[in-house]
């Protein structure tokens, strides 16, 4: 044990009135340990949590020279332990609180974090362990953090206060910068990560923003580029979060969360403490604009809706009444925690049904596209079947109708259709004047995915997934199929008849499906036939053993690739940089390597 790290320590947990009891092995004290010095540590303890000091103030505390004080401080905060502001040319430092403040800190240095993965999972102890008991306990409206509404669903009429606006706090702010998502980081390096976005994720404001400029840990940003980042963040699902510890329309930092890694959108889940991160708007269904989508049940991220509850109906099932920290024991009760929260996620209601969506292998909003073929809004549903489905006019003639087995019209008399409504919507989509193609959703700023994606199985499965792969911003694909020729299971179906509705000709299953072999074609996405994948391993250097020339094909002729495949002496071709490690292939049952 090392004297003045525990000090400097328990120091930070006394001043923010967390826990006191420090031992060697919490994760204050493991945090410190492998970065801070005992003269850094000296130097941490003359400074106050959350009180802004000079240099000279510090310096006179810690009875060390004002130079020598200057380069710990400022070790310190490139460390993530100190934080660091100028005003009006005199810079003043503080110790922030533990969360949200030193941890994130800590983490938010990528080197650093990555050099000591302790520190991720310290951040990620702290969170858990600390929370147990001021998660039950905050009073409504008084949580560390608070979730601002995308600002689309503000109702223009009924206008909200201006701290609830997101906008607001960017058009306010006099310096901006954004930096990676610490909490999806310290998931990432702990093995546990969720694949949401962490590059350029976190956006600061003010102060926040620059001691993050300053350390080299963010970036300064235009206000345009904030609303970019916002916008991105939405598309991909994540909710934005604010401190909330200097009160109304006070932050220093914009979250883009999701709660399969957010700390703190996870007290909410696991202790059942939806107050610790409460937003100051409640959800409320428009019944003549809702379709049962289910996009609003997907996209919430801590699981307060779901499918069943027949909300748009004259009878709707009533919500189950639920016990709340406000009214029970709540403390140290581990019935009512739910550490499994990430697994867990229950999108039907216990009391209603929805088993026509829960039932497809695709989890296509079944209910969504019905009503809105019904009421002849065919593009609309078409939009909505292919955001989960980029080949509907395949499945609707190769698919086993789940959802139809599946269907409580059936214990009337007849299960609906589905499967037929869905062919004759996708028909819309082989026609040019009706034809949706779904936008390309960038994951960040910094443009298309870096990672290199190889698909095993060129059926319509792996097609498909190749084309969503693409659309989400995906540069570098590779499809590794078996056979000679892709198409998978429609090669099988050699009668005729696929083509009557869609094409006006009769085709044969390898016929019907070069016409979507086709859309891959035209992305220019590559492909490799007669290739078996027999093992994966973690390497991320990748030799195949070709017989033959090795060529990267499309269609059956030589293909040329930017995908880090390359044209090699026959008999061996070189693929780098997969992100899931070396692969060993066996082409014609011959071990390649």
């Amino acid at each position: 044990m090392r004297p003045l790290i525990m000090k400097l320590a328990t120091k930070i947990s006394v001043e923010a009135k967390s826990y006191t009891g420090i031992t060697v092995n919490d994760p204050e004290y493991r945090i410190l340990e492998p970065v801070v010095t005992d003269e850094m540590a000296e130097v941490a303890l003359a400074a106050k949590v959350r009180k802004n000091m000079t240099a000279q103030e510090i310096a006179k505390r810690c009875k060390k020279p004002l130079e020598e004080t200057k380069k710990l401080l400022w070790d310190l905060a490139v460390a993530g332990v100190m934080r660091v502001h100028s005003e009006n040319g005199t810079d003043y430092y503080m110790l922030p609180i533990w969360v949200p403040g030193i941890m994130e800190m800590m983490v938010a240095n990528k080197e650093q974090a990555e050099k000591y993965p302790v520190m991720a999972e310290c951040f990620e102890e702290y969170t858990r362990r600390r929370t147990r008991l001021l998660g039950p306990n905050v009073p409504v409206g008084k949580g560390l953090m608070r979730v601002i509404p995308v600002e689309e669903a503000i109702d223009g009429e009924n206008h909200a206060a201006s701290y609830e606006e997101v906008s607001t706090y960017i058009e306010n702010a006099w310096r901006l910068c954004v930096s990676d998502c610490t909490c999806r980081r310290s998931r990432r390096l702990m093995g546990e990560g969720c694949g949401h976005l962490e590059k350029d994720m976190c956006i600061q404001l003010d102060e926040g923003a620059d001691y993050f400029i300053r350390t080299g840990v963010g970036r300064e940003i235009t206000k345009e580029e904030a609303y970019e980042i916002l916008k991105r963040a939405e598309e991909n699902g994540l909710v934005h979060e604010i401190q909330n510890l200097d009160g109304e329309g006070k932050t220093v930092a914009i979250c883009n969360c999701c709660s399969c890694s957010c700390f703190s959108l996870r007290v909410g889940k696991y202790y059942m403490s939806p107050d610790f991160n409460r937003s100051n708007y409640v959800s409320s269904i428009d019944a003549e604009k809702c379709v049962a989508c289910g996009q609003c049940v997907e996209n919430c991220q801590v699981n307060a809706l779901h499918l069943g509850r027949k909300l748009c109906a004259k009878t709707p099932v009533p919500e189950k009444e639920k016990d709340t920290p406000h009214d029970h024991v709540w403390m140290l009760d581990k019935k009512r925690w739910n550490p499994q929260f990430r697994y867990n996620r229950d999108e039907i209601d216990e009391n209603g049904t929805a088993p026509c969506k829960t039932n497809c292998p695709a989890h296509i909003a079944v209910q969504g596209y019905i009503k809105l073929a019904a009421q002849g809004k065919y593009r609309d549903a078409l939009e909505l079947i292919k955001k989960n489905n980029p080949f509907p006019a395949v499945c609707g003639h190769i698919c086993n109708r789940r959802c139809e087995d599946a269907c409580t019209r059936g214990t009337v008399d007849q299960a609906v259709a589905i499967d037929a409504v869905k062919k004759f919507v996708a028909q819309q989509d082989l026609n040019a004047a009706h034809r949706y193609v779904p936008p390309v959703v960038q994951p960040s700023l910094q443009g298309p995915w870096p990672q290199k994606i190889a698909i095993i199985g060129g059926g319509p499965a792996g097609l498909a997934a190749a084309v969503a792969a693409r659309k989400a911003g995906v540069k570098d694909i590779l499809i590794l199929e078996r056979d000679e020729q892709l198409g998978g299971i429609l090669n099988q179906c050699i009668h005729n008849g696929f083509g009557l509705h869609t094409f006006k000709e009769e085709l044969t299953g390898p016929e019907y499906a070069a016409r979507f072999i086709a859309e891959v074609e035209k992305m220019q996405i590559p492909y490799l036939l007669t290739t078996m994948v027999v093992d994966i391993s973690p390497d991320e250097k990748n030799y195949l053993h070709e017989p033959g020339a090795g060529d990267v094909c499309g269609r059956g002729r030589s293909h040329r690739s930017g995908h880090g495949m390359q044209r090699a002496p026959a008999g061996s071709l070189k693929y780098s940089g997969l992100s899931s490690g070396r692969h060993l292939f066996r082409r014609n049952s011959t071990a390649l390597r």
